[in-house]
């Protein structure tokens, strides 16, 4: 049986559905990144940052296991109204997503942006679903 929904419920209803669709999204991404990220010392790997409504400088250092580093961000309170970038700092962030590593080829980081959005569809479909 369908959910019923009062009219002046619908735009909480939504935004509510539209906010789980964010929290799983972000988190994912970082995942993704880190994951397919290209390793030598663990540096790049562990300086990739979550920043909701900023991008910062992170600079993990040298360290071999990623820990979760956000900016102005609380995992699972994330809000639709809100802008989250999963972002890397280091200087040599763009040459290793342009393909400099041999770990990597060219456009990996696009590509796990095409794996996210059609992930998101996938979720929007069964939050739409749900109920």
């Amino acid at each position: 049986m369908a959910r019923r929904i009062r009219l002046d419920q619908i735009g909480e209803y939504a935004e509510d559905k539209l906010d789980q669709l964010m929290r799983v999204v972000v988190l994912e991404t970082s995942i993704q990144l880190k994951a397919q990220s290209p390793v030598d010392t663990g540096r790049f790997r562990a300086s990739w940052a979550i920043g909701e409504n900023e991008i910062g400088n992170y600079d993990a250092g040298e360290k071999e296991n990623p820990v979760p580093v956000t900016l102005n961000y609380r995992l699972g309170e994330e809000k639709i109204t809100n802008v989250y970038n999963v972002h890397n700092s280091l200087p040599y962030a763009r040459p290793l997503a342009n393909g400099s590593s041999k770990q990597a080829k060219a456009g990996w980081v696009d590509l796990v942006a095409k794996q996210m959005t059609r992930r998101a569809r996938q979720l929007a479909d069964t939050i739409g679903r749900q109920d």
